[in-house]
């Protein structure tokens, strides 16, 4: 399972990069797709968070919040780096040295990626919705980094500069296999936490940055796509079993 999952993670990258390329000039569709799927995976986490509250108590959901803060100060760590190369050197410098920091900095992530898919493999009762959250999140980041790289690279050299995004996974689902070999298999749950809560930030985040240049706001289109992304998800999780909802009522 974690093997189809790393798959469909190299997969989704690729898919967010072809958005980028078909799409480039037309940012309501990326503020469609980055608001739907911001939707889909807050539903994923809602479902996530009820099920380790009845399942291990609020201290998984304490846990959650520390991996959403980690990953805030990390991001809040970025952009000061950024920002403060910015201040010496000229301004398309300053652009290519901005991507090049966002793309450590989520190649950083990709490595959490692949470590939090390794625990959804072995959670086997919420695996899935934690897995789907992971990979559906990685769609509208690549599609969103490859539209800033394209400003000054073609489509040849943005995949070659987001290969480090397609290797981290497997980098870190290695670690993640050789912790959860030893009695860190009994975390499990608050593994699980953790990761919901860094996607949690991650996709809360993204969807904050899809402005709408003119009012400097969350578009609507992109707001009525997140209701949509978060209905239809709470729904499924609802009606159909096999995605585990029956532990969470």
């Amino acid at each position: 399972m974690l093997l189809l999952y790393l798959a469909i993670a190299s997969g989704t990258l690729l898919i967010g990069i072809w958005i980028a390329y078909v799409f480039q000039n037309k940012q309501n569709e990326f503020r469609l797709i980055f608001g739907f799927t911001a939707g889909v995976v807050c539903g994923f986490v809602l479902m996530l968070m009820v099920h380790l509250y009845t399942e291990v108590g609020y201290t998984a959901i304490l846990v959650l919040w520390c991996g959403f803060i980690l990953i805030w100060l990390l991001e809040k760590l970025t952009v000061r780096v950024r920002n403060h190369i910015g201040n010496h050197i000229a301004e398309k410098r300053k652009r290519v040295w901005g991507v090049n920091i966002t793309v450590i900095g989520l190649s950083i992530h990709s490595i959490a990626d692949g470590f939090n898919l390794s625990i959804a493999a072995e959670a086997h009762e919420v695996g899935i919705v934690l897995a789907l959250g992971i990979l559906l999140h990685r769609l509208p980041v690549a599609t969103v980094i490859t539209a800033a790289l394209q400003r000054d690279y073609g489509i040849t050299h943005c995949i070659i500069r987001l290969t480090p995004l397609l290797i981290a996974p497997f980098l870190g689902a290695y670690m993640g296999e050789l912790l959860l070999q030893g009695v860190f298999r009994e975390l499990t749950e608050y593994f699980t936490g953790f990761a919901a809560g860094t996607l949690l930030h991650v996709v809360m985040d993204g969807l904050r940055t899809e402005r709408d240049v003119s009012t400097n706001k969350v578009s609507h289109g992109a707001k009525i796509a997140f209701v949509v992304g978060l209905i239809l998800t709470i729904c499924a999780l609802y009606f159909f079993p096999e995605f585990g909802h029956e532990h969470v009522h």
